[in-house]
């Protein structure tokens, strides 16, 4: 036989006797880690309630963006009370002559201003508690490593001989 044929033959059979041999040292041990199936099926619940999760948060926040227009509506109504109240005020002082008329004026205008507050305080009672916002799931930990038993050790030659 050529030499280049012998040495890609002997090249060919070593490198499937190493394959050989490590597949079946790979498949050596196949039963799995009990603590990461448990693991695993955490992990699998935990992603279920993530996704409740995020379809609770986005109620949560829908619920507090018509919450808050609506407060921001209350609070343009009490605005506009105030102002009208304030604008009143200034054209009654502008009209007064005597201090009894302007007395009446600062009176008419806190007791506007005093109610405008009070129907804000009661609409924003109306709207009701604000809403709970929805605590995340808790990540599982991950399991502990099995320990393994370590081998003994190989006995190292050595060099000087022994008697």
């Amino acid at each position: 036989m050529n030499t280049v044929t012998k040495k890609s033959l002997v090249v060919i059979v070593l490198a499937t006797s190493l394959f050989i041999g490590s597949t079946a040292s790979a498949l050596a041990d196949v039963t799995p880690n009990p603590n990461k199936v448990a693991y695993d099926a955490a992990i699998a619940q935990y992603k279920v309630a993530m996704q409740e999760h995020k379809a609770d948060m986005g109620s949560f926040y829908s619920s507090m963006k018509a919450r808050n227009e609506s407060k921001k509506a209350i609070n343009t109504t009490l605005k506009s009370a105030v102002d009208k109240a304030r604008a009143d005020y200034t054209a009654a002082i502008a009209t007064a002559a005597t201090a009894e008329a302007k007395s009446a004026a600062l009176t008419a205008r806190k007791n506007a201003v005093t109610a405008a507050t009070a129907i804000r305080d009661a609409a924003v009672t109306a709207l009701g508690q604000l809403p709970v916002k929805p605590t995340a799931p808790v990540k599982p930990t991950r399991p502990e490593k099995v320990v393994r038993t370590p081998k003994a050790p190989r006995p190292v030659a050595s060099t000087t001989p022994s008697a």
